[in-house]
């Protein structure tokens, strides 16, 4: 059983919203999972109004599929969508970087530095083998530097997106070791100041957590084209 919302603070839409999303991003809901108004309503106390609202938004965020006369569920990426995903989040996390090796303060590289030592530090210790944890969002962290608050909006919704796979899927305990050195060489760019390499290493990054991505989804990833995807 799951308690029903509080009676407090924000409106009951909003409160839905939060918690499907949570359920959505952990992997409680799964991809294609239904998503029923009234059980939905029945679980948190509310009405079915909020609910609806809460879908919609979420409708709208990517995270759930609306078919009319069908109800709705928590929306399935096919490859070529987690492909062109990652087409989008390349191009803006490749700017984001090189924004933010323009743009980065002193406190910009402290928060940097010390994300990456808390994000070593439970690669270090997973007991059931190394996973990057994802409460530790570099890439976020990397779009606030940027000093552009329209792509920092545009990277949190297509990384939220993408975690509807990982959510899922898994991870693959060879992959977090390799991650965070991935990590550690596009924040020396970025600390150091070096556009140019800040938008390379993010590049070489994003294509191999594209790989690693649709390796979860149980699908080879495709060969790099060329002078395309930056």
């Amino acid at each position: 059983m799951r308690a029903p919302i509080e009676r407090a603070g924000h409106s009951f839409a909003d409160q839905v919203e939060d918690a499907l999303r949570r359920q959505i991003l952990s992997g409680l809901r799964r991809p294609g999972d239904r998503l029923n108004e009234v059980e939905i309503a029945s679980e948190f106390g509310v009405s079915r109004g909020p609910v609806r609202e809460a879908m919609q938004r979420l409708g709208r965020d990517g995270l759930v599929q609306i078919e009319p006369h069908k109800g709705s569920s928590v929306r399935s990426l096919e490859p070529e969508e987690i492909t062109r995903l990652y087409e989008v989040r390349i191009s803006l996390e490749c700017t984001a970087a090189r924004l933010a090796a323009a743009r980065r303060t002193e406190d910009d590289i402290k928060r940097m530095r010390a994300l990456l030592d808390s994000s070593s530090a439970e690669v270090n210790r997973s007991g059931d083998g190394p996973h990057y944890p994802t409460h530790l969002d570099l890439h976020e962290l990397i779009s606030v530097v940027s000093g552009n608050d329209r792509l920092h909006r545009l990277v949190v919704q297509i990384n939220q997106e993408l975690r509807l796979v990982r959510g899922v899927s898994g991870f693959r305990p060879e992959r977090a070791p390799r991650a965070l050195v991935e990590h550690r060489d596009v924040v020396a760019a970025v600390i150091d100041g070096d556009g140019d390499r800040a938008h390379e290493q993010m590049r070489l990054h994003l294509l191999q957590s594209l790989d690693n991505t649709l390796r979860l989804a149980g699908v080879p990833a495709p060969p790099e084209k060329h002078g395309g995807t930056t």
